[in-house]
């Protein structure tokens, strides 16, 4: 599939499949072979900040908008021979295309890890430059940038800073339908309501099948932080701007539960591996942004129990969300592996099951049946209850075979140096954490 993302005035590169315009476009009728990407990005950022982020901060996020467009576009199951992997050809108009092309072999790998694919980049000329504010801000002195998403995670890493008090920072939200409200909530609580930049990608591509696996999602969250980044007066002094990126450790490093899972289940947004190839983008680009996650070697539990303000965190908690699978019910689904996660910390957290009070669709981790999960546990039952199986399987893997046989490619020293114990170690509390909850739901 061959896709160009570009700006209105430039023209679309031969043998195209389909266009997208980002920052700026018509905003008519989508059309089979065109459509946009964060038209809004531009113009609420400027409204918010007063000024305009550097022009490589508007490269880069053209090549993350320009990637969720793709990857929306491009379904799966409908392009590619084996379900999962495409072949997308990405052109991208960027202010210094010669730059960005020395470094296309590292942006391909870098977009392959995160998603799943292969890609196939150029970068072509017309980086966007918009007009100047209509109301410029003299001074923006926040010290760094943090996202803020409305997950649990997020939350507590806006609590710890707050409370801290060492900081100022400005919280970035990938403003999505269901998380705006929370987003805005919890900014508020914190008492950092008005350091709060809530931006959206919007994909709109014309497609009646479009791609739900969202693998590049924190590109362009990043992205976004990037944006922001840029604009503080720290950064145009000179001196790097933190980006930090609140991620449980567990999480982050997503070890598959089983072999069935070593795929699209499989999701990469904060993998250390990926941010330490993002990071090295940004530095060979010139990006004065640094990525950090305070949270890489805790679970989420331990988040929990160590956060600075336990008692908003008990208030705001309940309403964070975790879900990967709630859909248009905004709701916690209570079985898929986020949820059994964020249900796990609860009970770390607290000790007890009735400590979350959290809505759960399904406040039981399995369907209702009479005494034990057994051999002839149905298939329906198993289709809609996988993750806690597999959470079963994997506990069960790594009290007979071991934690190295478990994590086994997903953390090694060749990827991680002398890292990989730690993260090692980490992924084993994370799932214990699992086991401890499942133990007391009566399910081990």
């Amino acid at each position: 599939m061959k896709i160009a993302v570009l700006h209105p005035d430039i023209s679309t590169p031969t043998g195209v499949n389909h266009r997208l315009f980002v920052f700026e476009g018509d905003m008519g009728p989508l059309s089979n072979s065109s459509g946009h990407v964060g038209l809004s990005v531009a113009s609420e950022i400027s409204r918010w900040a007063g000024r305009s982020p550097s022009t490589l901060a508007w490269d880069f996020a053209a090549l993350a908008l320009a990637v969720v467009g793709a990857d929306k576009l491009v379904n799966r199951a409908l392009t590619s021979a084996d379900g999962w992997t495409r072949e997308i050809e990405l052109s991208v108009s960027v202010s210094d295309p010669t730059r960005w092309t020395a470094l296309k072999p590292e942006v391909e790998a870098m977009l392959s890890f995160l998603t799943g694919d292969f890609w196939s980049l150029t970068f072509i000329e017309g980086g966007y430059h918009p007009r100047p504010p209509k109301q410029i801000v003299a001074s923006r002195p926040e010290t760094c940038v943090a996202l803020l998403s409305g997950g649990l995670d997020s939350l507590i890493g806006a609590i710890d800073m707050e409370t801290a008090a060492v900081d100022r920072p400005i919280y970035v939200s990938n403003r999505v339908r269901g998380d705006v409200a929370k987003q805005a909530m919890f900014a508020s609580r914190t008492k950092a309501g008005g350091r709060l930049l809530s931006l959206n990608a919007d994909p709109r591509v014309a497609t009646q099948q479009p791609e739900i696996s969202q693998r590049p999602r924190s590109l362009v969250f990043i992205a976004f932080a990037v944006l922001a980044a840029t604009v503080l007066d720290k950064y145009r002094d000179g001196a790097t701007v933190d980006l930090h990126t609140p991620e449980n450790g567990f999480i982050s490093l997503n070890v598959p539960l089983t072999t069935l899972r070593r795929g699209s289940l499989s999701t990469r947004t904060t993998h250390p591996h990926f941010i330490d190839m993002l990071q090295r983008l940004m530095d060979k680009l010139g990006l004065k942004v640094t990525l950090r996650n305070a949270y890489q070697l805790k679970t989420k539990g331990e988040m929990m129990l160590e956060c600075a303000d336990q008692s908003l965190l008990e208030a705001l908690a309940p309403n964070s969300m975790s879900c990967g699978r709630a859909g248009r019910s905004y709701r916690h689904c209570g079985r898929c592996l986020p949820c059994l996660v964020r249900r796990a910390s609860f009970v770390k957290w607290k000790g007890r099951l009735d400590a979350d009070r959290t809505d759960y669709i399904h406040p039981k981790p399995v369907v209702e049946v009479h005494g034990r999960i057994n051999n002839d546990f149905h298939q329906k039952a198993f289709a809609e209850y996988d993750d806690v199986m597999q959470a079963l399987t994997a506990l069960n893997f790594v009290q007979r075979h071991g934690l190295r046989a478990w994590t086994g490619a997903a953390i090694t020293e060749t990827m991680f140096g002398a890292d990989a114990v730690a993260y090692r170690d980490v992924a084993e509390r994370g799932l214990g954490e699992i086991g401890d909850f499942l133990e007391l739901a009566g399910l081990k």
